[in-house]
């Protein structure tokens, strides 16, 4: 996976940190890292934290019935 291989390339060995590569967009789309084309962000957070965003992630997939390939968009309220 690039995002693993730009988190090593960056802060070097992190295993056993409790640490984790987080990406941006999100690893369950179809945009960023999953097309190997660059256009994503990395980099590392607390692992529960990451866990837990991912949750939260799957809990709005479900709770707006997104599919596999529904279009959708994020906004970010500061």
């Amino acid at each position: 996976m690039p995002v693993i291989a730009t988190c090593n390339d960056v802060w070097g060995n992190y295993e056993g940190s409790g640490l984790e590569c987080d990406e941006h967009p999100f690893s369950s789309t179809y945009e960023g890292a999953a097309k190997n084309d660059n256009r994503y962000s990395a980099r590392l957070t607390d692992g529960r934290d990451n866990r837990k965003g991912g949750e939260r992630i799957q809990k709005v997939y479900e709770e707006n019935r997104i599919l596999d390939n529904d279009l959708f968009y994020v906004k970010i309220v500061p």
